[in-house]
């Protein structure tokens, strides 16, 4: 059985910093699990098999936390091995190959470890009290609701939503349902009994809304792990823990169905519209002409597993091993039309020109000699991986050679650290 590892100390979500003491002796409760959600985690706190205390040594309860900081503790012990963990399947945004992972596992705790947090997207969650927008959900024949708003909530709050999700049958949201979930106000009501009855005559689409409103209020975007498609290099961003309070239904319809009189144009008109933009701007460019291609098929991907809207490909001389080839931007139409269906409707026209201006922008580079441009995406994304994994575990990889203690992950995920590594050389440079 391999050696279960557990940080010494982790800064939660919260700010407060927590010691772990694990007691291999202790076993926790078997009944739990089936009494709650997350029933197999709260044992594992409360029957001592793991300690929590304050650096004063003072034990933490483990009821008293907010929920988020208690996400967290749990995504920790599921990838020490502490708690079961199964492996889950996506589909590639990129090329829809299947991806299997299990997300704890990949999970990057240095940032806790290290107390290296504070990041303005990462680290953050929806603020409680304030109202968040939600679609229409009726109350009563005559009101209607389009705000849902929620209060902080510890553990031992949020307990009669965890064992409401975990009884067997149809969810029963009731009184108490809506008190665990912290939903203080639904548009300007606050009896949790009417509440609770909207929520169950709604919309599933509305309750989806709900229910993301207050995921995003508890886990904060750290709570995640990157798989790398090993089809196509795309990076996926996977939830960690997987399994959540609130599981959005499976009935909601996608996005851009919000907009059905807007469709977005299939690949010959796109394809025509892109030539109509390159025209006027490839007529400006000096030397050879440059090629314009529409790609349909995968997108590739950068050094940080995103799709490209578009790409430079310089030209080449030609030689014993390979012909001649003129410089070539290529657009690809997969990447938009998913930004489409994803995020909705957008100025899709707009993004085109702006993508094609930006890769003979390249070219103008290239005939230069030199292209800051190009540094400049490798800089973000190298920035990008540093804000994931932390200075401080990035250091302590780079000084290892990315040895063992990475195993499988590592493997999985060696581009990464080439760029982690890169972008902790740079970051020495700078303070010589």
């Amino acid at each position: 059985m391999p050696r279960v590892t557990l940080p010494r100390e982790l800064t939660l979500p919260s700010g407060r910093i927590v010691r772990l003491r694990l007691d291999p002796a202790a076993a926790p409760r078997t009944e739990a699990p089936r009494r709650e959600r997350f029933g197999d985690a709260l044992a594992l706190f409360e029957s001592g098999k793991v300690t929590l205390t304050a650096r004063e040594g003072a034990r933490i309860d483990v009821g008293s936390l907010p929920l988020g900081d208690f996400h967290v503790l749990r995504a920790v012990a599921t990838r020490a091995g502490l708690l079961p963990e199964e492996e889950v399947e996506i589909t590639c945004r990129n090329c829809h190959a299947a991806v299997r992972v299990r997300p704890c596992a990949g999970l990057e705790i240095g940032p806790w470890e290290h107390g290296e947090l504070g990041d303005d997207e990462l680290d953050t969650t929806l603020p409680f009290g304030e109202p968040i927008d939600v679609p229409p959900i009726p109350l009563g024949r005559v009101r209607t609701a389009t705000t849902v708003t929620f209060a902080p909530r510890t553990v031992t709050e949020a307990r009669p939503l965890l064992r409401a999700l975990a009884a067997e049958g149809q969810v029963v949201i009731d009184p108490s349902f809506v008190e665990g979930m912290g939903l203080s106000a639904l548009g300007t009501e606050k009896d949790p009994a009417k509440i609770a009855r909207a929520l169950t005559e709604c919309e599933d689409g509305a309750f989806d809304a709900v229910a993301e409103g207050f995921l995003a209020s508890h886990y904060v975007l750290r709570l995640g792990c990157i798989a790398l498609c090993a089809s196509c290099g795309a990076r996926n961003d996977v939830d960690a823990p997987y399994e959540r309070e609130l599981e959005a239904s499976a009935t909601r319809p996608p996005r851009a169905d919000r907009a059905a009189a807007t469709a977005f144009p299939d690949l010959d008109a796109f394809a025509e519209r892109a030539k109509e933009i390159a025209k006027p701007l490839l007529a400006d460019v000096p030397g050879e002409p440059v090629e314009l291609v529409v790609e349909d098929g995968t997108p590739a991907v950068d050094d940080g597993g995103e799709p490209l809207l578009g790409s430079y490909v310089p030209p080449h001389p030609g030689d014993m091993a390979s012909p001649t080839r003129p410089p070539v931007v290529t657009v690809y139409y997969r990447t938009f039309l998913a930004m489409w269906n994803e995020d909705g409707p957008y100025d899709w026209d707009d993004e085109l020109t702006e993508t094609i201006e930006h890769e003979l922008e390249h070219h103008l580079y290239f005939l230069r000699g030199d292209d800051p441009m190009d540094d400049e995406e490798r800089a973000v994304i190298r920035d990008e991986a540093l804000r994931v994994v932390g200075k401080r575990e990035a250091s302590r990889r780079a000084i290892e050679g990315f040895g063992a203690s990475l195993g499988d992950f590592a493997r999985r995920t060696w581009p990464l650290w080439i760029l982690v590594l890169a972008a902790l050389l740079a970051t020495l440079a700078t303070q010589r």
